[in-house]
């Protein structure tokens, strides 16, 4: 049995990514093996982190808002802080790669052709793709010998599109869940391959659900690899209803709040800040 080689495009992201990254190089086994990886800003390539931190003071408050900052200068300030001393840093997606010798590839477009003509050197059999804020284009897409890849935090085809944890709670859903797909040329499509639904969490807030799905999909991504490497892989049929949504708007932010929702709070500290799942 042949071993997958696995490529990771994902982003830089403090809270969760790391987390579910590291669960996967944990997981390597006489299955899969990840030979590379590439991180991305977190905003599109059509954005600046203005238009990021603007999307986001739309559905935010004050006090939401100085919450996550909290968090953020706790991951990002003070824990590269203490890596200058020799510290590791569990909230660094690049501390990830570099801890386990996996190799990073830095472009900023990756439909590109140099980017493109350096992943052909890895004979890559899956990519992955874990929140990358750039489209796969055709070229990137048929790259790989086996599959692209999106593990979407949401039940998939209901809540296409960005903000999942956010429009999960606006519309009430009962469940929460992960979905891992085949990619295609189109916005979280393709077929179906791994889905997963829990009840949604008790008093749960956009940040306690994006710690669930992402710990869902961490578990969810070796399962898959560990089926693909072994030829186990099926199609699935979803029972969800399609949707699509765009980032909130600020009225859509405050008819939230007014329902008595929440994007994060204090005691979302235990389960954002945690160093593994």
């Amino acid at each position: 049995m042949k071993k997958l080689n696995v490529f990771i495009i994902s982003q830089e992201e403090p809270f969760y990514i790391p987390k579910v990254i590291r669960y996967l190089v944990e997981h390597q086994n006489e299955n899969f093996q990840i030979v590379g990886a590439t991180r991305l800003q977190p905003y599109r390539k059509n954005k600046t982190m203005k238009d990021w931190l603007l999307e986001r003071t739309q559905i935010y408050t004050y006090w939401e808002l100085f919450i996550t900052t909290c968090f953020f200068i706790y991951c990002k300030v003070w824990y590269k802080l203490l890596s200058k001393i020799g510290v590791y840093n569990p909230f660094f997606v690049q501390a990830v790669y570099q801890k386990n010798a996996i190799q990073e590839l830095t472009i900023q477009d990756i439909n590109s052709k140099e980017y493109l003509d350096e992943l052909k050197k890895l004979n890559i059999d899956i990519i992955l793709s874990i929140s990358p804020p750039q489209l796969f284009e055709k070229d990137l897409l048929e790259l790989p010998n086996v599959a692209c890849l999106n593990a979407h935090g949401t039940l998939l085809p209901r809540h296409r599109g960005v903000f999942g944890s956010w429009w999960m709670l606006f519309e009430g859903d009962k469940e929460v869940g992960t979905t891992i797909h085949t990619m295609i040329d189109k916005l979280d499509a393709g077929e179906i391959v791994w889905q997963k639904e829990i009840p949604m969490p008790h008093k749960a807030t956009q940040y306690s659900i994006a710690y669930y799905t992402k710990k869902i999909m961490a578990e969810g991504l070796v399962d898959t690899l560990n089926k693909y490497a072994k030829h186990e892989v099926k199609m699935l049929s979803s029972p969800y209803q399609e949707s699509y949504h765009k980032a909130p708007s600020k009225e859509q932010g405050k008819a939230f709040h007014k329902k008595g929702l929440r994007v994060v709070k204090w005691s979302n500290a235990k389960l954002t800040l945690s160093k593994s799942f």
